[in-house]
């Protein structure tokens, strides 16, 4: 039994021993076949002349290229990522504001340098270091070579970013379309681009697997000016606007309807729509009376009303009657325009232009500068009448005058009185006046006559006052001898009447005006007389009136026809204004100003 004892023991160590060597010999043929395999790699990768797989360039895989042919690669990938891929500039909701390739970027990528670095990913020159990626890449990692521009792109790419994403805000804008519909666009909102944060934006961001850059814009907002529809409103709206007449350029306007709109119904639309939005608002239309084509065909067609005055009187005031003429030649009146004389002849002063004739002040005739520049407007006034124009204002003057029928004359005179009139028609007027060489003045209206009315001008004389003669003892003269000193006038009270007529038929008749004027005695000085002799008067009534006189001094009311020229008795031929009502005082301040009394 020994024996076996000792046979047992010797066979469980020898069986431990196979055991332990067993259990250390797997691992080692293990590692020795990874030694092998890794050796393997290292041997193929210092033997290889070719990129390791999955290295890839821009997204491009360039797994098995030489050094030679990954450079052609790159050129190709490269051509694709300029055109391809670029830089999107985003909003802070994420929405793109723009987008521009590299090319557009004008972006310079080094071919040579990237296909260097995509090649030495696996031949760094380290047999181990290579061996080991040519290994991990077989087993499926990948080397991501990015292109990347050359160095300073930031600063050029933010400037071109930031000229195309730059908003200029646009102003609240209207339209009237053709079916007077107003059309309102809102004001737009601006977006102002920093290019220096969006340079510094883009140095930080990182190319996405297509070679791409996303990065958020850095900008202000600015707003262009909202719309102000009440002044909208009273531009379109108000009264209708005809056709018109601009002297200056020879010219017609053309008319404008007038458009009326809800301004809080258009408000509220407007503040619902989205910038740069536009919003179409229904308009009520007020279309004009005369179109530029229709005026274009009855322009100063027609002659409305004409009167001619007898100029009499002093070089001076003849030289006076003329300038104002002058001045008041070619006016044009469009419609509703009111004709104020003063403003187109005014001041009545030597430095306007005016000579020295005879005027009145006070009652007494004395020489002035623009003696009888009232006889135009007398004249214009007449004309204007017989036109059928409105009267703003008109005074009549202080005594009768000779040149021209009673109630049909207006004096003027610098602060006051005014002749004004207005052009009531709603065509254009144009006044004409013509100096003749037979010192006569005649004044035409011409514009467009719409209908078939003609106008009279009755006179209603409603009272006479004589004129008396006083006789005043002037030793100076020779015995029996008279020197008249002060021409006498009659004074006369009466109505104007403007009638109009279709043919024969008086179809109105409307008070125009009543014009007082002034007696004003003879001064005759006589020399001496016979001792116990008297000197009488001559007369102390009114002269005759000549057979061509409309006006009989009579107490009772008369009614005459006023002709183009109507003298009126006992009123010398050179003497011009009137007698102003006004104080004393106050007329002789106005003298001391420019346009005096005339």
């Amino acid at each position: 039994m020994p024996g076996k004892r000792e046979l047992t023991k010797e066979n469980s160590a020898s069986a431990a021993a196979k055991s332990a060597q067993a259990g250390w010999l797997f691992p080692a043929i293990i590692g020795a076949a990874l030694v092998s395999v890794y050796a393997g790699f290292c041997i193929a990768s210092w033997a290889a002349d070719a990129i390791a797989p999955h290295t890839l360039i821009g997204g491009e895989d360039v797994v098995g290229l030489t050094h030679s042919e990954v450079l052609w690669a790159v050129d190709s990938m490269l051509d694709d990522l300029r055109y391809n891929s670029g830089v999107h500039a985003i909003l802070e909701d994420g929405s793109e504001a723009a987008y521009l390739s590299y090319d557009e970027l004008g972006l310079v990528f080094d071919a040579d340098a990237l296909a260097e670095d995509a090649y030495a990913s696996s031949h760094s020159g380290n047999v181990l270091t290579d061996g080991w990626r040519l290994l991990t890449a077989t087993l499926g990692r990948s080397t991501v070579v990015t292109p990347e521009p050359q160095p300073g792109w930031e600063d050029g790419a933010a400037q071109k970013l930031a000229a195309v994403t730059q908003v200029v805000p646009e102003d609240f804008s209207y339209e009237v379309l053709d079916n007077d519909i107003l059309r309102l666009t809102k004001q737009e909102i601006g977006r102002d681009t920093d290019p220096a944060a969006l340079s510094a934006r883009l140095r930080d961001a990182e190319a996405d697997e297509t070679g791409s850059r996303t990065v958020e814009l850095p900008y202000t907002v600015t707003s262009g000016e909202p719309g102000d529809l009440t002044a909208i409103d009273a531009l379109l709206g108000g009264r209708a606007a005809n056709a018109k007449y601009d002297a200056e350029s020879k010219s017609i306007v053309r008319e404008r309807a007038a458009l009326h709109f809800d301004i809080a119904q258009a408000q509220q639309l407007l503040d619902a729509a989205a910038p740069g939005a536009t919003v179409d608002i229904p308009t009520e239309s007020f279309e004009p009376q005369v179109t530029a084509e229709e005026l274009e065909q009855v322009l100063f067609r027609d002659l409305l009303g004409t009167y001619t005055t007898k100029v009499g009187g002093a070089p001076g005031r003849k030289a006076n009657v003329r300038l104002t003429a002058e001045r008041v030649n070619g006016v044009v009146l469009n419609s509703g325009d009111e004709f104020n004389y003063y403003d187109y002849c005014g001041p009545f002063t030597a430095a306007n232009g005016y000579q020295s004739a005879p005027g009145y002040l006070h009652g007494k005739t004395v020489e002035m500068d623009g003696g009888g520049a009232c006889q135009c407007s007398s004249t214009l006034y007449a004309a204007a009448l017989l036109s059928n124009l409105e009267i703003v204002a008109r005074t009549a003057h202080g005594f009768a005058s000779e040149y021209i029928g009673l109630g049909l004359d207006a004096t003027v005179s610098g602060g006051g009185p005014d002749f004004i009139f207005r052009n009531n028609t709603l065509y254009p007027i144009k006044i004409e006046t013509v100096y003749s060489d037979k010192n006569r003045l005649t004044v035409n209206l011409y514009g467009t006559k719409t209908d078939d009315l003609t106008v009279k001008m009755r006179t209603e004389v409603l009272s006479v006052k004589p004129f008396e003669e006083e006789i005043v003892d002037d030793p100076t003269l020779a015995p029996g001898e008279r020197v008249v000193e002060q021409t006498a006038y009659t004074g006369y009270t009466v109505n104007t009447y403007r009638q109009l007529y279709r043919g024969d038929e008086l179809v109105s008749e409307t008070f125009e005006a009543r014009s007082k004027y002034n007696a004003r005695n003879r001064i005759v000085r006589v020399g001496p007389t016979e001792e116990g002799a008297t000197i009488a008067p001559e007369s102390n009534t009114p002269a005759p009136e000549p057979e061509a006189s409309p006006v009989t001094p009579s107490l009772e009311p008369t009614e005459t026809e006023i002709p183009v020229e109507t003298p009126v008795p006992e009123t010398p031929t050179d003497i011009p204004g009137g007698v102003d009502p006004t104080p004393i005082s106050e007329q002789l301040e106005r003298l001391t100003q420019p346009g005096g009394d005339v």
